[in-house]
C-alpha cells in the first residue's frame, strides 16, 4: 500500500556532514542534539497519522456526552448561589461546555479529513496513473481544459489533505490547552477574590472588584508589551536607539510569563501562525474561543425556552403565559423545565380539600431585594429556632403576593420548606378549597409588585389555572 514518504529535513550548506554527526567525538552545532534524532523523528512521522486518528476517535464522540452531565451539575448547583459564586459557576459551565463541543466538532472534522486522506492513498495505490482525462465521457475539450487547470492531481490532493489534517489537529490541541489555562487562571483568580472579599462587609462587591483587577492585569500586560514593541520598532526604523524601552519591554514580557505558559503554547501557536496566513489564523483562533464561551449560554437559554426555532404565530408565548405552563404543575414538569423555577401546585386537577402551593426562593434573584425590603440585621436571617422560620416567612411575604380568584391569600400560615426532589428551598402552604365550586379556578402570584418592567428585579406575574373536581374518583 502506498504511503507518504517520510519527512526529510532540508539539507543546508552549514549543516555538519553526516559522518561528523555520527562521529562520537564530534560536537553537534545545536546543544543537546542527538546523532540519531533525524532518524527517530522520521520513523515517528510515519506513525503520526495513526496517532492522530487514534486520539481523535477516542475523544471526539466521548466529548459529546460530557456537556449533558456538566449541564445537569450546573443546573442543580446554580440555584443555590448568588454573587461571585454564581459568576464562578456560570463561567465554569460555559467554558467547559463550549470547550467540549468545539473540540468534538474539530476532532470529528479531523477524522473526516484523515478518512478522505486514506481514501486518496487507496486510489493512488490502485490507480497509479492518476486521472485519465481522455477516458472521461461527455467531457469536451473546453471543459477538460477548464478542469485540468483547476483540479489537482492525487499527489497534490494527498499532500493538501495531510497538511490540513495535521494543522487542524494541532490547532485543536492548542485551543484545548488555551481554554484549560484560561479556566485554571480564572479559578485561581476567583478563589483569591472570594477569599479577600469575605473579609469585608460587602463581600460580593469587593470580590468582583478584585476579580476585575486580576482579570485585567494579564490583558493589560499583553497589550502593553505589544504597544511597547511597536514603539521600539518605529524608533529603530528612524535610526534611534532605545535601550531603556527595550529593557522595559523585556520586563513586561517576563511578567506576562507568569500568566501565560509560553513554553507550552507558543511553540505550536507560532509554528501555525508563521506557516499559515497570520491574520486569518488569529481571527479563526480567537473566534473559536469566543464561540466556546457563547455555546454554554445558548444551551442554557435553549433549556428555558420552549423552542429556539419558534415559529408560532397564533399560540404565542404571550398567549401561553395566560394559559397553562407545565412548569407550574409538579405532575407535568420534565427535565426541560428544570431551569424554570416557578411557583408550583401538585397537578392541574385537584380533588382534595387542600391545595399545596410551593413558592421557590432563588438567592441570586431575591437576596438583595429581601435585604432592601426587610431590613434584615447583618444582611441576612441570623435568627435561630422558630424565629428563623418566622423571619423568613415574613420577609418573603413582602416579596410575593398571592391571590385565588382575585381574593388575596395571606402567607402567615406558610412554612419554609426544603424540596430535595426539586433541588430548591422556599415556602409551602395549603390553601383551603372548601366552598369553591367545581370547575376552573386561578391562582395569581406576583413577585416584587412594585418592580419596574426591566431588569432582574422587574415585576413578574405567574398565573396558575387549575380545575377543582371534588367528586372526581379517577
Amino acid at each position: 500500500m502506498w504511503r507518504q514518504p517520510p519527512y526529510t529535513p532540508p539539507n543546508r550548506m552549514d549543516d555538519p556532514p553526516v559522518s561528523d554527526a555520527l562521529d562520537p567525538g564530534s560536537t553537534p552545532d545545536v546543544p543537546g542534539a542527538d546523532a540519531d534524532s533525524h532518524g527517530r523523528f522520521a520513523r515517528l512521522r510515519e506513525r503520526t497519522d495513526e496517532l492522530e486518528m487514534f486520539i481523535s476517535g477516542l475523544l471526539a464522540f466521548a466529548l459529546l456526552a460530557v456537556p449533558g452531565r456538566i449541564f445537569d451539575a450546573w443546573a442543580v448547583s446554580e440555584v443555590h448561589t448568588d454573587g461571585i459564586y454564581w459568576q464562578a459557576l456560570w463561567f465554569g459551565f460555559s467554558t467547559s461546555v463550549g470547550l467540549c463541543y468545539v473540540l468534538a466538532i474539530a476532532l470529528i472534522a479531523h477524522l473526516a479529513i484523515r478518512g478522505y486522506w486514506v481514501g486518496l492513498i487507496g486510489l493512488k495505490s490502485n490507480f497509479p496513473d492518476g486521472i485519465r482525462w481522455d477516458h472521461i465521457p461527455f467531457l469536451g475539450r473546453t471543459a477538460r481544459g477548464f478542469y485540468q487547470a483547476r483540479v489537482v492531481g492525487l499527489d497534490q490532493a494527498i499532500t493538501n489533505a495531510d497538511r490540513a489534517a495535521s494543522t487542524l489537529f494541532s490547532t485543536t490541541l492548542l485551543f484545548a490547552l488555551t481554554m484549560a489555562v484560561i479556566g485554571l487562571m480564572s479559578i485561581l483568580a476567583i478563589t483569591v477574590s472570594a477569599g479577600i472579599g469575605a473579609l469585608f462587609p460587602h463581600s460580593d462587591e469587593v470580590a468582583l472588584a478584585i476579580l476585575a483587577v486580576l482579570t485585567g492585569v494579564p490583558v493589560m500586560l499583553g497589550l502593553g508589551a505589544g504597544i511597547m514593541d511597536k514603539a521600539v520598532a518605529r524608533r529603530h526604523a528612524r535610526g534611534e536607539a532605545s535601550p531603556r524601552l527595550e529593557r522595559a519591554t523585556h520586563r513586561v514580557l517576563a511578567l506576562n510569563q507568569w500568566f501565560v505558559p509560553m513554553r507550552m503554547l507558543l511553540p505550536v501557536q507560532l509554528m501555525l501562525q508563521s506557516n499559515q496566513r497570520a491574520r486569518h489564523f488569529m481571527w479563526l483562533y480567537m473566534g473559536a474561543v469566543m464561540v466556546a464561551m457563547v455555546i454554554g449560554g445558548v444551551q442554557a437559554v435553549g433549556s428555558m425556552r420552549f423552542s429556539l426555532l419558534d415559529r408560532y404565530s397564533l399560540v404565542t408565548e404571550a398567549a401561553v403565559e395566560q394559559g397553562m405552563l407545565s412548569a407550574h404543575y409538579e405532575s407535568l414538569r420534565t427535565e426541560h423545565d428544570r431551569l424554570l423555577r416557578y411557583p408550583m401546585i401538585p397537578a392541574d386537577v385537584i380533588q382534595g380539600s387542600r391545595l399545596r402551593l410551593f413558592i421557590p426562593h432563588q438567592p441570586k434573584r431575591e437576596n438583595a431585594l429581601a435585604q432592601r425590603l426587610c431590613a434584615l440585621p447583618d444582611g441576612g436571617n441570623t435568627a435561630a429556632g422558630p424565629e428563623a422560620a418566622s423571619r423568613a416567612v415574613a420577609c418573603l411575604a413582602k416579596v410575593w403576593q398571592v391571590s385565588l380568584d382575585g381574593t388575596p391569600v395571606p402567607l402567615d400560615g406558610f412554612l419554609p420548606i426544603e424540596r430535595r426532589d426539586l433541588e430548591m428551598r422556599g415556602l409551602a402552604g395549603y390553601l383551603p378549597l372548601e366552598g369553591l365550586s367545581p370547575g376552573r379556578h386561578d391562582l395569581l402570584l406576583v413577585w416584587n409588585a412594585d418592580g419596574g418592567k426591566r431588569g432582574r428585579e422587574r415585576r413578574r406575574e405567574y398565573r396558575i389555572p387549575f380545575w377543582y373536581a371534588p367528586d372526581d374518583k379517577r
